[in-house]
């Protein structure tokens, strides 16, 4: 998977994510992503009428959001240029933390995908809020698909549907316009670092009646 991985120059997919509590769905998240190497990347969120937009050329990000007509202008630091953002950098967390192994083989968006699973190399630690995750790999491009990631009752699937790698995309993807009449408000690096990767925060119940925050990239 890491070897396949330096061959990809670009790549274009939705991104589902959905959140689950006592098996019940909490919360629905959809995306547009679109990247290219080697730190470019377009994240526009789906399913709202006024569908909220995420550039970044490899110096600015833009964030736009359409229902208060405000931009966001974040200029990145040189050092933090080099930055490699991809979803996919996700697994490679797992291999450090997790010990993974294969279950089988499945069928994710038409796909054919070796279905794994990993779990905390210590179990019980403190360390590990994460139960379980599982994960299945397609077999044609070794890139995740999906993943189960459980945590006590809770439950979030992370989903890429609608794959393509390597297609050709254009810098011009990654020029952002600021649309007309719209405010632009430059923002100070240091105080929004972790904006260099676009995080989805879902809050979910948790048991006792605490409430907790599951993280996925996007």
């Amino acid at each position: 998977m890491r070897e396949k991985e330096n061959s990809i120059e670009d790549s274009s997919y939705t991104l589902c994510i959905t959140t689950y509590f006592e098996g019940e769905k909490t919360q629905e998240s959809e995306f547009d992503i679109m990247y290219k190497k080697p730190n470019m990347k377009k994240t526009i969120t789906k399913g709202t009428e006024n569908e909220s937009v995420m550039i970044y050329d490899g110096k600015i990000e833009w964030l736009y959001d359409p229902e208060t007509n405000i931009v966001q202008k974040i200029i990145v630091p040189e050092e933090y240029q080099e930055l490699e953002i991809d979803y996919f950098k996700l697994f490679n967390d797992i291999l450090n933390e997790y010990n993974v192994s294969v279950l089988g083989n499945d069928k994710i968006d038409g796909r054919t995908a070796y279905l794994l699973e990993a779990k905390p190399k210590e179990a019980g630690g403190e360390d590990h809020l994460i139960n379980e995750i599982k994960i299945w790999v397609d077999e044609e491009t070794w890139i995740p698909l999906k993943y189960e990631i459980y945590q006590g009752t809770q439950r979030m699937e992370i989903e890429i549907q609608n794959l393509k790698i390597n297609t050709g995309v254009q810098d011009s993807e990654f020029v952002f316009n600021v649309p007309g009449g719209a405010e632009v408000v430059t923002m100070n690096f240091e105080d929004l670092l972790n904006k260099n990767i676009s995080n989805e925060r879902i809050k979910v119940p948790a048991d006792e009646g605490k409430e907790t925050t599951m993280v996925a990239v996007i």
